[in-house]
């Protein structure tokens, strides 16, 4: 009874310590396609109306969407990325609460 209880115990911590590294690696990935995304919003909307769309679109964007974005930096497909995203219902509607 008591290695079951252990066991399970051990069992429940490694299954914390991964969804931490999990957040970690995610909230890593957002703030990396932030670093990425600002400057793009803040060629076109700079100051705090940007920063309500950036996190706009973080906050809309895909899993996979945030690695290309961390990945491949200001790029050409990323503004056109950045664009697509802020183009869809979820986004405007974040950014028209965001913005009024």
């Amino acid at each position: 009874m008591t290695k079951s209880f252990a066991f399970l115990a051990a069992a429940a911590l490694t299954l914390s310590a991964c969804d931490m590294v999990e957040i970690a690696a995610v909230d890593t990935g957002r703030d990396a396609a932030r670093a990425v995304v600002a400057p793009i919003v803040a060629d076109t909307v700079p100051g705090p109306a940007g920063q309500v769309l950036t996190n706009c679109i973080i906050d809309n964007a895909t899993g996979d969407e945030l690695l290309v974005l961390a990945a491949q930096g200001a790029s050409a497909d990323n503004i056109t990325l950045v664009s697509n995203i802020l183009a869809r219902p979820a986004t405007v509607t974040c950014a028209t609460s965001g913005l009024t």
